[in-house]
């Protein structure tokens, strides 16, 4: 078994951007394999046999296959403490979790891809931008 993790990644996705940066800040080499999610790409058939959640990102690391984001950045975290990514403290740490789920609950779900492909074209632009300004 190789032990390089592998992530499946998109260069747009905010979500999968998040897994990078944890990466690369933990020194953790990893195989990017690129999912093109504009081209459709995460609703073939190789990918989905593999992640039936058709979503990125998606990890194959240790032996483990781990969908979303943050439960990546948590098993990153919990296995590989030697670079923490997390503050020491716990009110600290409260706080960066609030910013988390900020971010993942309220802000990107509903400007992401799936989401605005249900609006019209006209309307992308607007919704995405009025979403992400109440968040932050």
């Amino acid at each position: 078994m190789d032990s390089t993790p592998v992530l499946y990644t998109y260069f747009r996705s905010s979500s999968a951007a998040r897994v990078r940066i944890a990466l690369n800040l933990k020194h953790i080499a990893y195989e990017a394999r690129p999912i093109n999610l504009a081209a459709g790409e995460h609703l073939s058939e190789a990918y989905t046999s593999q992640n039936p959640e058709a979503l990125l990102p998606y990890m194959i690391i240790d032996g483990n296959a781990i969908s979303q984001s943050v439960a990546i950045l948590e098993y990153l975290e919990e296995t590989r403490p030697e670079v923490p990514l997390l503050p020491k403290d716990p009110a600290h740490r409260a706080q960066v979790r609030a910013i988390v789920g900020a971010i993942c609950c309220e802000i990107q779900p509903l400007q992401n891809l799936r989401v605005l492909k249900t609006l019209p074209k006209d309307q992308q632009a607007e919704h995405a931008h009025g979403v992400i300004s109440r968040g932050l």
